[in-house]
């Protein structure tokens, strides 16, 4: 008995290469939110989300800690 919710085989391999090729090239997704009440702005964001792979984030240049690097800043704000 086959499952019928499962995604055919081909549409599940086209998803994975998306999710490949996207992390290997990288997205940049930009947008603001703007909470007001009463037509008076009270806060204002511009935020802006990355997401490549590791190897493609060092290759370009970001900056990607490491979990080293991570643990011994959180060790040193709690001493």
């Amino acid at each position: 008995m086959a499952n019928e919710d499962a995604p055919p085989a081909d549409e599940e391999n086209t998803l994975l290469e998306l999710l490949d090729r996207l992390l290997n090239a990288g997205v940049v997704l930009c947008g603001d939110v703007v909470v007001s009440v009463a037509d008076i702005e009270l806060l204002y964001l511009r935020l802006q989300l990355t997401l490549s792979s590791v190897e493609t984030a060092r290759r370009a240049g970001w900056f990607v800690p490491s979990v080293s690097s991570c643990h011994s800043q959180l060790e040193s704000q709690h001493v």
